[in-house]
């Protein structure tokens, strides 16, 4: 047999198997194609079902504030009502209800506060109040707002006397702001059922679903497994799979129904487009075969005739076939030139490659002794810290452990514990915070933060504990900043703390707040006129275990961790630090830039009236 018919039976005993293995995954992809349609839709079940729990769970955070709050203990109900209105504003979907342990209505949000109230009792409030526990309750019309209603119910605490249940009412339409998630489409039938299968909201027909009981087959299948699918007819008639699946924190049943229809044409139209790929393929590789054949022929023709001219004795240079055994066969000593050429230059490469090596090699250990020796300063600066507070305290014990100690040296035998344990306390803070930091462990509790207040509450503070010894300047502003409380209290505390211990008595400590060009940015600077910073040590002032020239036994104290603090806490918050000094003894000015909040403008007028003062040592 020629050459053309061999390719020709290669590819047919190629071709046949994988037309067979096709048809094999084209059924396996119609299955996979439906589980992955319904498995989307399962996912959108469990989104929408977490969207009506996060709804729940808000207005239950909600009811307890006020459950817990003081003026529903000294029962003043008209201040509850104005709070449970406030927390109401803006939604005529929402309400509060307040029932003491007798089942009574106090005060409906819907009415005006001392109202008259439909409906004697509320019995579920023994319920309630028996289990202390909150309750997420099914579908029912409401007394008052005479509509399809659900609510969520809030127990005070136990030893609160006397007792109440704080209950939020939902309109049944509430929940339908859920079926405007994008992950729903149009053509989904999408309900919400309470425990007991009672449909509380509907995509479609909401008002004349509102009530109705769950598809027999459907709550079937819900109570005897808490998610799963359903192929069924609904009650208009459609041939759906259902995807249902229950929310965990009001026991409320989400289903989806996703017509059959839709599902199938989307594997049918999958498996089509496989189908028509294959067909292509398959042409195309019977071309391919058909060109490749050909070309080969020709170079072994071609071969063939070389062979026999050198038979003859003849010498031919025939031209290149493009096929390279052939092209090999005739130019084997080109190609073997070419291949001693590639192996001298792969040579010199990797004497390249081993010279870099040993240059990274040094460069690393250089890295590794330098990081040895940071390590043994920074154990022996630990060693130092830890030395003199230990040696004060033992002191100070020694002193307390003396027979007939006057009062006088036993309080101030105390108060150097106190001073030194403080000391202790704080250098194994800053260590611990450092690794948080580092090892990226930390997690900031954002809220909006007057970072005013806090640079006053800082100042006061620090004024305290200063005991007059230096005099302060302050200028501050409201500015709000999104941002965690406790960790500005301690970029401020660090800033503060190192100007107090670097400034000697007599000088002067400036703070300032202001909003920077074009209100975006919040300004914070830190000014004092103490020893300063030499210009070498500026750049590597916020790195950790870095401090001013001093040495183990040197009077300042303190591991180099306060400002490495400042500058990844900074960070964190989205802001910047920087550091300004002329020199030794000339004091140093660091500043503070933190994003301004959006709504600063609002949130500014109940906060930190500005201030612009002069403190006094005094």
């Amino acid at each position: 047999m020629k050459t053309r018919t061999h390719l020709f039976l290669m590819a047919a005993a190629i071709l046949i198997p994988v037309a067979l293995a096709f048809w094999i995954g084209v059924s396996m992809l119609l299955d996979w194609e439906r589980e992955s349609r319904i498995q989307r839709v399962q996912e959108t079940a469990r989104s929408t079902a977490l969207l009506v729990d996060r709804e729940i769970a808000v207005k239950e955070a909600l009811l307890r504030v006020i459950a817990n709050s003081e003026s529903l203990a000294e029962q003043n109900y008209a201040r509850v009502y104005r709070l449970a209105t406030r927390t109401n504003a803006g939604d005529a979907l929402s309400w509060t209800i307040l029932v003491d342990a007798q089942t009574r209505p106090i005060f409906n949000t819907l009415r005006p506060f001392g109202s008259a109230l439909k409906g004697t009792n509320r019995p579920y409030a023994a319920e309630v109040l028996g289990s202390n526990k909150t309750r997420v309750s099914g579908y029912f019309k409401g007394p008052t707002s005479q509509r399809p209603v659900v609510s969520v119910d809030v127990p005070t605490p136990p030893g609160q006397a006397p007792r109440y249940v704080v209950s939020q009412i939902f309109d049944a339409r509430y929940f339908e702001r859920v079926f405007a998630n994008r992950a729903l489409e149009p053509t989904w039938l999408v309900g919400i059922f309470d425990a007991r299968g009672v449909t509380i909201a509907r995509n479609r027909h909401a008002g004349q679903a509102a009530g109705r009981p769950m598809h027999p087959e459907m709550r079937s299948a819900a109570l005897h497994a808490g998610s799963g699918v359903l192929r069924h007819v609904t009650h208009e008639g459609t041939e759906v799979y259902g995807v249902y699946t229950r929310a965990a924190v009001s026991g409320w049943t989400v289903v989806i129904g996703v017509p059959v229809a839709e599902i199938e044409s989307a594997a049918r139209t999958a498996a089509l487009y496989a189908t028509l790929a294959l067909l292509l393929l398959m042409g195309m590789a019977v071309l391919i075969a058909v060109f490749f054949g050909n070309k080969l022929t020709n170079a072994l023709q071609q071969a063939g005739s070389v062979a026999n001219s050198l038979a003859r004795g003849a010498i031919a240079r025939p031209r290149p076939t493009r096929v390279d055994e052939v092209d090999a066969l005739l130019d084997g000593l080109h190609y073997t030139s070419e291949a001693l050429s590639r192996e001298s230059a792969a040579r010199q490469a990797l004497q390249h490659e081993r010279e870099q090596l040993l240059v990274s090699e040094q460069r690393a250990r250089r890295v590794a002794e330098a990081q040895s020796r940071a390590k043994d300063s920074f154990l022996a600066m630990l060693g130092h810290e830890l030395r003199n507070p230990l040696a004060a305290i033992s002191g100070a014990m020694s002193v307390l452990d003396m027979p007939a100690i006057k009062p006088e040296l036993a309080a101030n035998a105390r108060e150097i514990s106190r001073r030194q344990m403080r000391h202790l306390t704080r250098i194994v803070d800053d260590l611990l915070d450092v690794q948080r930091i580092l090892s990226g462990k930390i997690v900031l509790q954002y809220s909006p933060v007057n970072l005013g207040e806090v640079l006053h509450a800082c100042v006061e503070a620090k004024r305290l504990v200063d005991a007059g010894n230096h005099h302060w300047e302050v200028a501050l502003e409201p500015a709000w900043v999104d941002g965690d409380r406790t960790r500005l209290e301690q970029i401020v505390d660090n800033l503060l703390h190192n100007a107090i211990k670097y400034t000697p008595a007599g000088g002067a400590i400036a703070v300032s707040c202001s909003c920077g060009s074009g209100a975006r940015e919040v300004v914070v600077e830190v000014r004092d006129t103490g020893i300063g910073l030499a210009p070498e040590l500026l750049p590597a002032i916020f790195d950790v275990l870095v401090q001013g020239p001093t040495s183990i036994d040197r009077a300042q104290g303190g591991l180099g961790l306060g400002l490495a603090l400042v500058k990844e806490l900074t960070a964190l918050h989205g802001g910047k630090v920087s550091v300004h000094s002329a020199g030794q003894g000339q004091g140093c000015s660091f500043t503070l830039v933190f994003p301004l909040r959006q709504d600063a403008g609002s949130a500014g007028q109940h906060g930190l009236d500005a201030r612009q003062s002069s403190l006094d040592p005094a």
